[in-house]
């Protein structure tokens, strides 16, 4: 199975991308734990799902489930224990394919939004969730639900809440898709023609080995908003510069980013190629050091030096 093969989703509220050979990768550091109720079966071992998850993406396993983990791995083509209410037989990779949403009611729907919105927008939570926990304390079934009456804990924010919790899982795939299609009638030029179907959700189908390719350039659009905690995003954007320099052929290479800092990172950084590109799959890996040798190179370095060609882009500039 393709070791490129990778899926994008999104824990606790940030967008991670894994590839089957950075959970390949991750198996070769070091063997399992002890097996006690799940497991994923890589190579001809298996392995404790939250284990391996948390080793090849870089998150503490105290922030997800087993059965998060086993769905993810599924994804990626790994054989797991079956999870509650499944057959006892070792399960089949679970399909890429999504079951269509279900339909709500429009106007339901909005007007749950609004709550949600003003909700947040009233205080900052971390502040509404002290007082709750001090108004709370020392309450009984007398006295619970008048002192928190004045809080906006209602039903209809909590079915708000719900709502976005539904979608939120593809909101980074619509940002990334209508980025690049608001994108489109403002870079490409008189002439210029898509010569391979566009990758528009977040992550390249391996069979498309970037966003955009025409007859003049291939170029890779990252959409992520880049907050302070950023290393998964910083190693993601090195190794798509990394692929833009080395599948470009004669087209141009261009790389569209959200704001100034992932720019700056890659002017300025002085992190090693060996630790931006420590969780891609080993085929990159090879294919850098086939071309480039030394992953000791910084950052900017390998900016200024290999990549010098790839055009940097703001998309903010482009559509505002």
């Amino acid at each position: 199975m393709n070791d490129d093969r990778a899926i994008d989703f999104v824990l606790n509220g940030e967008q991670y991308r894994l590839s089957r050979g950075e959970v390949l990768s991750a198996a070769a550091r070091g063997g399992p734990e002890p097996i006690r109720t799940h497991w994923v079966a890589i190579g001809e071992q298996r392995w404790p799902p939250r284990q391996i998850f948390e080793r090849a993406v870089g998150v503490s396993r105290t922030e997800f489930i087993s059965h998060y983990a086993i769905r993810q791995l599924r994804r990626l083509g790994f054989t797991t224990s079956p999870l509650p209410h499944e057959p006892e037989a070792p399960s089949e990779p679970e399909p890429a394919a999504e079951a269509p949403a279900p339909k709500s009611d429009l106007g339901s729907a909005v007007k749950s939004f609004i709550d949600l919105h003003e909700f947040f927008a009233e205080e900052n939570l971390s502040s509404r969730v002290v007082r709750l926990e001090s108004l709370l304390e020392g309450a009984d079934i007398e006295t619970v639900g008048a002192r928190v009456a004045a809080e906006g804990m209602t039903d209809d924010l909590v079915r708000g809440a719900l709502l976005v919790r539904q979608h939120a899982g593809r909101v980074n795939d619509l940002i990334h898709a209508a980025m690049i299609v608001r994108a489109l009638p403002k870079i490409l030029e008189p002439g210029e023609r898509i010569t391979q179907r566009p990758s528009l959700a977040a992550g390249n189908d391996p069979s498309r080995k970037f966003d955009l390719e025409t007859d003049r350039r291939v170029a890779e659009f990252k959409a992520g908003e880049w907050k302070g905690r950023d290393a998964m995003r910083k190693r993601g954007l090195v190794a798509d510069m990394v692929g833009l320099v080395l599948g470009r052929g004669r087209r141009r290479a261009e790389l569209y980013v959200l704001g100034d800092l992932p720019i700056s990172f890659l002017r300025k950084s002085n992190s090693t190629m060996e630790w931006a590109l420590g969780r891609s799959s080993p085929n990159l890996r090879r294919a850098y050091e086939d071309h480039f040798g030394s992953a000791a190179l910084t950052v900017s370095q390998f900016t200024a030096g290999p990549a010098k060609e790839v055009v940097l882009r703001d998309l903010t500039e482009i559509i505002g």
